[in-house]
């Protein structure tokens, strides 16, 4: 009898508040980032445990509500994170898990060993990380030093994790 009051005895404005805080934490499932709907959700379920508990419920009934809300927003988050893994949000670019760049992009690690000492002209700005043209192609390199500015003769002076690092080269 008790646990069926918990329910059977709402007013409109908790169950507003719990149905609000469910729809808010089905949309942030789908569309993840703790945004608006995630941190809406979180608090609609909390002002409506709070109004229900407020309206005369024993400690037996808020406890058991209370875990209800927190047992919901647990299964939530399970779903949501398995389904970036293996479900659905998994397929989606938000949760890719390769490289923006097809498979046969760029170069093995052997061609690549074969432009150490090479020689060749950034066409970005390189802080840190940029684009440089080296033997006539166009790759993406990481410079050693500083920023080195665009334009700038450049040398090739190692792969590193098949990264090209370069240094500022003076002719």
């Amino acid at each position: 009898m008790e646990f069926t009051q918990i329910f059977t005895e709402m007013s409109w404005l908790t169950i507003m508040f719990l149905a609000l805080g469910v729809v808010f934490t089905f949309i942030e499932m789908f569309v993840p980032g703790f945004g608006f709907f995630g941190i809406s959700g979180i608090l609609s379920l909390i002002a409506g445990v709070a109004i229900r508990i407020w309206q005369g419920l024993n400690l037996a009934q808020s406890l058991t509500l209370i875990l209800i809300v927190v047992g919901f927003i647990l299964v939530a988050m399970l779903f949501m994170v398995y389904s970036a893994q293996y479900g659905i949000l998994g397929k989606t670019g938000l949760f890719e898990r390769r490289s923006t760049f097809d498979k046969d992009y760029g170069k093995t690690p052997r061609e690549l060993k074969k432009l150490v000492g090479r020689n060749g002209k950034t066409i970005s700005a390189l802080n840190l990380g940029g684009q440089a043209k080296i033997r006539g192609k166009i790759y993406d390199v990481i410079s050693i030093s500083s920023y080195i500015e665009p334009n700038t003769n450049i040398k090739v002076v190692e792969i590193k994790d098949d990264c090209i690092m370069v240094r500022k080269w003076f002719e």
